[in-house]
């Protein structure tokens, strides 16, 4: 009977304390969402009623100091600070706050700075005091005191992190800068994490040069050090500075007898950076330490197709042409032709074919390549669309036709098969076929490929509009001649061309096309001056023309990378995002926009 009655009592006891537990914390979500609210003065009567229930000062100190303070009753507030005090010496620093918070800045620096005199020689209570300082927006005392936490404990690379991060926040770039190089002089493995904090905080190539200042002095103390040079070589990259960085990775990789990774990666960065030169530089590097290294292939590899970009990127001649031409033919001499090296081959027949007019050689070539054993079914589709355009160049359309038919067949659906349909549907423009051609064309503008599926309709709406005003479509005909022309770079005949169908067709509804034409062929030519006057006439007088974003977005890439105009590439870039904002480029654009603006990217 007695054990009935404990157990009954227990039962009303747990559902009692149940029952004021929920009800506290009811009103404690009441009186967040009152403060949550700016509603301080009803917040204020629940958090107070909170504080003086039984433990409540310990729990609700914060809730009810904030409140007090939201509403300015600074005396109600020193009162319980005062008392929280005696539990918690920490709690001077909400009286400084307070007092900071009246606008008495020397009471509260008195306070603040008393904190930190008085703190023993334990991490522990140290952190305790910055993280208590963090907490109310004062940063510099919360710097003040990991540093003085450092001589208290004789450790000067204690408290790193904390400090990189509070200089990362307060954009205290020498002491930033400082604190990252003693970091990795005693974890270099934390070198990257060290890289991606000073990119963040960086914001020019004056920050850069704090770096690169300390780091030469770094290294004139210790030269054996591998983590400052491969610092120095990240700084000089990130200013553009590519020779610099080469010779400092080169330094890097023969000290540490490397097999090149860094060097053959800075290449790489430098190919896709348009960094040509010293990219060849880098290569060569790698060729020349012997075909027992590790990257002797990849570099023999890298090194034609930079050359090859170089060369087709920048004004060359025919020597220029040869040279390259050779250098293939070595390659395929050394490697032998099989699978592995399509790839040369493909960049072999497509100089032969497009540059020297050894258009017999180069049809030969590829040929071949389609009886070698192993090869991936998409590799040979890829061969089959070189082989194809180049029929096209040697007038042989039908085979041409054929090769596309047969890779659209096999990769019907994928991008591979996709291109070869734009290309047959381009192959039916240039025979004048223009009605088939618009059929295929209408049907690429759903592709899965966005390229495709814009310039299908760029396409499928040139032939549109234009036998819309010309049934007959002779001066469509002339222009499909004038882009088959500039297809197979002979842009001398193009042009011309094309100046025939304004005096044949002075009504012709394709100016702005020809326009469009004739800036391709003038880029191809390098004459950018001419291509970008060429763009602002289809922006100032064609500015309902489908070129018009196009011819905005490669005017501001011109003016970006090859006129130096950075203050007009970034106009219009910010024309073409505001204009056109479903355009292709807009995603491209509004990056270089950013870039141009100094964002941080």
């Amino acid at each position: 009977m007695i054990k009935r009655f404990l157990l009954t009592c227990l039962t009303i006891f747990a559902v009692l304390f149940n029952t004021a537990k929920a009800q506290i914390s009811d009103q404690d979500a009441v009186a967040n969402q009152f403060y949550s609210n700016g509603e301080y003065d009803k917040a204020l009567i629940i958090f107070k009623q909170l504080y003086q229930a039984k433990n409540g000062s310990s729990i609700y100190y914060k809730e009810y100091l904030n409140t007090l303070l939201k509403l300015k009753l600074y005396d109600d507030a020193e009162k319980i600070i005062i008392k929280e005090i005696k539990q918690n010496p920490v709690a001077r620093l909400d009286l400084g706050a307070l007092y900071q918070e009246k606008g008495d800045l020397a009471s509260a620096d008195k306070i603040y700075n008393s904190v930190i005199q008085q703190m023993q020689p334990d991490q522990f209570s140290i952190n305790d005091v910055a993280n208590a300082f963090y907490g109310t927006g004062n940063f510099d005392y919360s710097i003040k005191t990991f540093l003085v936490g450092r001589k208290l404990l004789e450790d000067d690379n204690i408290f790193s992190y904390e400090l990189i991060n509070l200089y990362r926040y307060k954009k205290m770039k020498d002491e930033l800068t400082q604190e990252s190089l003693k970091l990795i002089e005693n974890q270099p493995e934390l070198l990257p994490m060290i890289k991606g904090s000073l990119s963040r905080t960086y914001e020019n190539n004056e920050d850069y040069n704090i770096l690169k200042v300390l780091l030469l002095k770094k290294i004139q103390k210790d030269p054996q050090n591998i983590n400052y040079i491969d610092l120095l070589a990240w700084q000089y990259i990130q200013q553009q500075q590519y020779d610099l960085a080469l010779i400092q990775l080169i330094a890097l990789d023969k000290r540490t007898n490397g097999n090149g990774v860094k060097v053959f990666s800075l290449g790489d960065l430098l190919f896709e950076n348009k960094a040509y030169e010293t990219a060849n530089k880098a290569y060569n590097y790698l060729i020349e330490k012997g075909q027992n290294s590790t990257y002797y292939i990849p570099a023999r590899v890298a090194i034609l197709r930079s050359k090859n970009k170089q060369i087709l990127d920048e004004k060359y001649s025919k020597e220029d042409i040869t040279n390259l031409v050779n250098d293939y033919e070595i390659l395929l001499k050394e490697f032998g032709s099989s699978a592995q090296t399509i790839f040369a081959i493909r960049q072999l027949a497509n100089l032969k074919a497009f540059y020297l007019n050894q258009l017999d050689e180069a049809e030969k070539l590829l040929e071949s390549t389609l009886n070698f054993p192993n090869s991936r079914p998409q590799t040979l589709a890829e061969v089959k669309l070189d082989l194809a355009d180049i029929y096209i160049l040697n007038n042989e359309r039908w085979e041409a036709a054929l090769l596309y038919g047969q890779v659209e067949k096999s990769f019907s659906n994928e991008p591979l098969g996709q291109e070869a349909k734009f290309k047959n549907a381009k192959l039916s423009f240039y025979n004048g076929d223009f009605t088939w051609a618009k059929a295929q064309l209408d049907v690429l503008k759903a592709s899965t490929s966005q390229l495709i599926a814009n310039d299908a309709l760029d396409l499928s709406l040139l032939i549109q509009d234009n036998l819309a005003f010309d049934t007959t479509g002779n001066a469509l005909k002339i222009y499909a001649k004038a882009d088959l022309l500039q297809f197979k770079n002979l842009d001398n005949q193009s042009l011309t061309t094309l100046d025939s169908i304004a005096l044949l067709y002075p009504q012709t509804d394709l100016l702005d096309d020809i326009l469009m034409l004739k800036s391709k062929i003038y880029t191809k030519q390098n004459d950018f001056v001419k291509a970008a006057d060429t763009y602002k006439n289809i922006i100032t007088n064609y500015d309902d023309s489908i070129w018009s974003d196009d011819a905005l977005f490669q005017l501001g890439v011109l003016e970006e990378d090859k006129l130096e105009d950075k203050i007009n590439a970034q106009k219009h870039y910010q024309q073409l995002i505001e204009k056109f904002p479903g355009s292709l480029y807009v995603i491209e654009a509004r990056k270089r926009f950013r870039n141009l603006r100094g964002d941080a990217l």
